[in-house]
């Protein structure tokens, strides 16, 4: 089978990354993978694995491009003998729309990781925009979403039919370290992102620079780089809070921040199931996230963390407040973010259920079942742990 993916950074790259680097060399599955380095440019990590690499998938608006990406999409299947293409992100997925109207013999499934018309933008736009997401739902065989409440918004908003979907959670690895936490002198807040409009950090920064203006003994730290990154330090160094706020653009010692800080903050404005949240939890870092898509997910009821609309909202402050001075209540939310974590996130548990999808549609394409047929028998055998997931979630 075949990953296919043009927005490989960030979350997405730790989807792929998880599934190449993790797959049983003694299964009847072999996993391929083509991507596009054009997301990695600007820094942001590597491509290692063994991976073909195709630039032309990230083809925008150039026709050119999109033939050439075709071109070496049919190659691969061609040369590999691909029985299912796994499109990751919109345009991975356009791609793959565009492919299957000559080439229906493979399976297709989709994953949108975060459906970009569910964020706020002009009527006009998002016309466009669910239009060409419906579109490639509709040539998916199988559309997996990576969290409860991406599938429910994508099924109201008439994206895709609960027919054809199936939910598997993200997962990532455990740390090993979560047991082992040294209290900080300065409670310090982190996120774990790109610099970019979809993770909003100007308004990271007001709810830093509100809780700075309240003598709270507190630090922020933002990893990832973006286009938005030197704006965001100036508006930082505006404010004078150089010292407290730092962007510090890519790190590769992520897991090493997390090991030393003492709450997550996201202020993003749509997800799917954000990894760099979940690696929080594992962890044991309490979370404090807008209410979004993906991030509802991830807080139950109040014990590992706090939903807020925007930075206006006063119980962020409040919050912030009583994790300081209450190591009582900290620690208990700490424990359920690991405890959430080692339940329902666990890289183990994904790849089990995505390898169990990939086998079943490898077993149809080799036995020429129809799609509608196969994707019936994969939510059949899927549909007891789903109804599960859905009534824990």
């Amino acid at each position: 089978m075949l990953l296919v993916s043009e927005s490989y950074n960030g979350g997405v790259k730790t989807y792929i990354d998880t599934i190449m680097f993790h797959q049983e060399k003694e299964s009847d599955i072999t996993i391929q993978a083509l991507v596009s380095s054009k997301r990695l440019k600007g820094g942001g990590g590597e491509i290692e694995g063994d991976y073909l690499i195709e630039d032309n998938l990230s083809f925008g608006m150039s026709p050119h491009k999109l033939v050439m990406a075709l071109h070496s999409l049919h190659r691969m299947v061609m040369d590999k003998k691909i029985d299912v293409v796994h499109a990751n992100s919109t345009f991975a997925g356009v791609l793959m729309c565009v492919y299957a109207f000559w080439n229906r013999k493979v399976f297709y499934i989709y994953t949108p990781h975060g459906y970009y018309s569910l964020k706020k933008m002009g009527m006009t736009k998002k016309a466009a925009v669910r239009f060409v997401e419906k579109r490639i739902n509709n040539s998916a065989d199988l559309v997996i979403h990576v969290s409860p409440s991406e599938e429910r918004e994508a099924i109201i908003n008439g994206l895709t039919v609960a027919e054809k979907c199936i939910v598997v959670l993200n997962g990532s690895k455990d740390p090993e370290a979560n047991s082992i936490r040294n209290l900080n002198d300065v409670f310090t807040i982190v996120n774990l992102a790109r610099v970019d409009d979809q993770k909003k950090p100007f308004e990271f920064i007001e709810i830093a620079r509100k809780l700075l203006e309240q003598n709270l003994n507190v630090q922020f730290i933002w990893a990832g780089n973006g286009k938005y990154l030197e704006k965001a330090r100036e508006k930082v160094e505006f404010y004078g809070l150089s010292e407290q706020v730092k962007f510090i653009g890519f790190s590769n010692e992520k897991d090493k921040i997390l090991q030393e800080s003492d709450l997550f903050l996201s202020t993003s404005e749509y997800e799917g199931l954000p990894y760099a949240v979940i690696e929080a939890m594992s962890y044991k870092l309490p979370l404090l996230l807008t209410d979004i898509i993906g991030h509802s997910d991830l807080i139950e009821g109040d014990k590992n963390g706090l939903l807020f609309k925007n930075n206006e909202d006063p119980a962020i402050y409040e919050f912030v407040k009583s994790l300081i001075h209450d190591l009582e209540k900290r620690n208990s939310l700490c424990n359920h973010s690991y405890r959430i974590f080692n339940e329902r996130l666990n890289v183990t548990q994904m790849l089990k259920k995505l390898v169990g999808i990939y086998q079943n549609l490898n077993v149809c394409a080799n036995n020429e079942i129809p799609g509608k047929t196969a994707v019936k028998a994969v939510r059949e055998e899927e549909s007891l742990a789903n109804r599960d997931l859905h009534s824990d979630l």
